[in-house]
């Protein structure tokens, strides 16, 4: 994403003390950086070069003035984090000095060359010297690690998580946090956690301010988020991309712009007791990874777009055990060039409730909009099973297995391509209560000759289309030589005026309800997700659900 000069931001104060000039630092000092310090009227000066600030790290007294030289070849700026009056542009060999007077972690960067926490970036430490006898103990417990509360040592989530080391626990208490955070790669191995799943609370207040758009943003593995409500981002609630281990445990994720719990271009992963409403995308999401060794499992989607998308992921992916209902569409395994990897494919749905995905009152993307009324619907993917699932309430098919043809759904594409759907196994699920088919198969892929046959067995269901859709591709023995694609029929049912979306900011949800917390949230030793999914599920022990309605 693109950072512009942004002025007006809060600044990152922390009002506990370190030991000036000692071993004892509230932050730790980045390695290569110098710490410094001095008395009041000192100037300090941060060579600036291109895409660094050197040393990346000050620490000053009240009265000390900071000079930022700028010696690349190219224009800078300092912009705070969060809302200040220090910052300003740094022309090639020019310069730009800002005295401190109040005690406080002022964390800034260069928006041309970086981001909040990414990048080109600097802090200057503002200490009070009456301050300086902190207790050892705390310092010494956050340098290895240890946890660091939320506001009781740091005032704000951000500051806490800048301070944590691998292993180190950042525990939220109750309250609203009017903020949005990066983790960045020197933040790995790290578990952030509320106190309270349902009174821990990140609003993004649907800001449009650069930096803002997301509610956890995380660049680092093997990083853990649990226990906390993400609301009211541009983007997404909860957002790991281009890591290697990610976990998220009961989070609820509601009314956020695009997705609610989302992983990308990530593997070795687990989303769990989770909670996604509200947003135009997909409540779950992981995409563009093979093989992912994830699972998402015991969550809820509800009223969002689509309750589970994947594009272009699978591979050691499960889907167990969770609902998704009220939606517009419920799970989309799917392809697309939108994203590398493709063709989606090896993604496992199994025990599963999904039901009454017809719902027209949510924000929707326009695959949202045109899906409308799906339970189960397998894009263009290949060699997914899909058992032991409950589907019923959609308003046209509960489990379907389509060909998706990107050249006529962008056209304008010069990469499209017309992906087939191959390989998908369609068994022992009890499908009802569909308005046009229980099942539903279009593919060119019809006998045995075939390379990549799909194949249905074992479900209890009422209507097909194709009829006797079971007999035509059985997944044993004979298939019949060939059936015909009712492709009239499908376009009626996938084609025509489908219900727009809404403002996913002023769609009527439901109550939240209050769901469960995490065990013992406040006493739980940290348990980072450096060996990825923590949760095994044995496919063979996982039963069809009951159902809610």
């Amino acid at each position: 994403m693109t950072a512009v000069l942004r002025r007006g931001c809060v600044v990152l104060m922390v009002l506990t003390a370190a030991v000036v000039g000692g071993v004892d630092h509230l932050a730790p000092v980045p390695a290569g950086a110098a710490a410094s310090s001095q008395t009041p009227s000192d100037t300090v000066t941060v060579d600036v070069r291109d895409n660094v600030f050197a040393p990346k790290r000050v620490e000053i007294v009240p009265g000390t003035t900071v000079r930022w030289v700028n010696h690349g070849r190219s224009r800078h700026n300092v912009v705070p984090n969060r809302g200040s009056d220090f910052g300003s542009n740094i022309p090639a060999d020019g310069r730009y000095e800002f005295t401190f007077s109040e005690p406080g972690t002022y964390a800034y960067y260069c928006s041309l060359h970086g981001a909040p926490g990414v990048g080109q970036r600097g802090t200057v430490v503002v200490v009070d010297p009456a301050a300086a006898h902190e207790d050892r103990s705390t310092s010494n417990a956050r340098r290895r690690g240890g946890t660091l509360r939320v506001p009781d040592d740091f005032p704000t989530i951000q500051q806490a998580v800048d301070a944590a080391k691998p292993g180190a626990l950042v525990l939220v208490a109750p309250g609203v946090y009017h903020e949005a955070i990066t983790v960045g790669p020197k933040q790995h191995d790290i578990v952030i956690r509320g106190e309270d799943r349902n009174e821990t609370i990140v609003d993004g207040e649907f800001s449009e301010e650069p930096g803002h758009e997301n509610g956890f943003k995380v660049f680092a593995d093997g990083v853990a988020i649990e226990n906390i409500t993400a609301r009211n981002f541009k983007t997404n609630g909860f957002f790991w991309t281009g890591v290697r281990g990610y976990r998220g445990s009961y989070l609820n994720a509601i009314r956020n712009g695009d997705y609610g719990i989302f992983a990308f271009d990530s593997v070795d992963g687990q989303f769990d007791h989770s909670y996604a409403a509200g947003s135009p995308d997909a409540g779950f999401y992981i995409g563009q990874c093979f093989p992912c060794n994830a699972v998402i499992i015991d969550v809820e989607a509800e009223w969002n777009g689509i309750g589970y998308s994947g594009t272009n992921s699978g591979g050691n992916l499960v889907i167990a055990r969770s609902s998704f209902h009220d939606n517009r569409v419920g799970i989309v395994p799917n392809s697309g060039t939108g994203e590398a990897l493709y063709p989606q494919h090896g993604t496992t749905i199994v025990g599963n409730e999904v039901y009454s995905n017809n719902n027209a009152s949510t924000g929707a993307i326009e695959i949202a909009e045109i899906a409308i009324g799906n339970g189960i619907l397998v894009a263009g993917g290949n060699e997914n099973v899909v058992t032991r699932n409950l589907v019923y309430d959609h308003d046209i098919a509960g489990i379907g297995v389509i060909a998706l043809p990107e050249t006529i759904i962008d056209p304008d594409n010069p990469e499209a391509i017309d992906f087939d759907a191959k390989r998908n196994t369609v068994r022992s699920n009890v499908v009802r209560d569909s308005a046009r088919f229980d099942l539903l198969l279009v593919s060119t892929l019809k006998t045995a000759t075939d390379d990549g046959r799909n194949c249905f067995a074992d479900n209890a269901f009422e209507t097909s289309l194709p009829s006797d859709l079971e007999a035509l591709v059985p997944c044993t023995g004979e298939p019949v030589a060939g059936f015909e694609n009712d492709l009239v029929t499908f376009n009626e049912l996938l084609g025509g005026v489908k219900p727009p979306g809404v403002d996913y900011r002023t769609a009527s949800l439901p109550d939240l309800p209050q769901l469960e917390n995490m065990p013992r949230a406040k006493t739980a030793r940290p348990r980072p997700a450096t060996t990825g999914a923590t949760i095994v599920v044995r496919l063979a022990t996982v039963k069809l659900p009951d159902a809610t309605r």
